[in-house]
């Protein structure tokens, strides 16, 4: 399945209520209707994929989840599993953010066989890789992270990569533009020979105005350019993530 070439995404995260979510999918449908949200998507956490589907209808936008399970169906109390999450519509995951490797100490091996999981059965995994510390070494350090990865999923399987440093995300402002166009070449060049449809957004304190002062920093150098951008707490203003979504589709 082709993705498209140019993405803008946001994740809820725990923040939004049912009623919160409705509320921002109100807004979104409104602006983004006859399907002009084409090639854009939201992650929510898992109860609320069907109702978000179903609020965005006709938009043209694709909803994914945070997580799910790295085991196939079977006695696994409380997981859920890709196969429930594809039949629901589910087009994307999010795996291997810092806070689930945080908070639930999820290694590297596991965010590979969650995206194992994920590429058999049709879902988009969207691998969140970067360097935890800012003086790290970002090319070694996505590269052991994406081997993991690389090395779990058929390489015909579509992938995003959101490149996110632990160390830009939930603070006032985004990576320098100059790092991310930097890492994303770092990363372009690690990804260089897959044979599937492979993206490479930014995210990390990414909001409005994030994507137009990468694409201006890197005009001499189109390869760091990233292929979107990915909200968190910037996309909770529906109005933000509409703004970055204009930002990509003119790029």
């Amino acid at each position: 399945m082709t993705l498209p070439s140019r993405l803008a995404g946001f994740s809820s995260k725990a923040y939004q209520s049912v009623e919160d979510a409705k509320r921002w999918a109100q807004t979104v449908s409104d602006r983004l209707a006859e399907g002009r949200g084409a090639g854009h998507y939201v992650c929510v956490p898992h109860p609320i994929l069907p109702l978000m589907a179903e609020w965005l209808e006709g938009t043209g936008m694709d909803v994914g989840v945070q997580d799910l399970s790295r085991f196939g169906p079977g006695p696994h109390t409380g997981d859920v599993t890709a196969e429930i999450l594809a039949e629901l519509g589910c087009r994307y995951v999010m795996l291997g953010h810092p806070e689930r490797r945080r908070d639930y100490g999820e290694t590297w091996q596991i965010v590979a066989e969650k995206s194992a999981r994920a590429a058999q059965n049709g879902i988009v995994p969207i691998i969140i890789a970067g360097e935890p510390h800012r003086d790290d070494d970002v090319r070694a350090v996505c590269a052991e992270q994406l081997d993991h990865v690389l090395s779990a999923i058929d390489p015909d399987a579509d992938l995003v990569i959101a490149y996110e440093p632990a160390w830009a995300i939930g603070v006032a402002d985004a990576a320098p533009a100059a790092h991310i166009i930097d890492s994303v070449a770092a990363i372009r060049d690690l990804l260089g020979s897959r044979s599937g449809d492979t993206r490479i957004v930014y995210g990390g304190s990414a909001k409005s105005g994030t994507f137009t002062d990468i694409v201006a920093a890197g005009a001499a150098r189109p390869a760091g350019i990233p292929d979107g951008v990915f909200l968190g707490r910037a996309g909770l203003d529906p109005h933000a993530f509409l703004a970055s979504v204009d930002e990509v589709a003119s790029d």
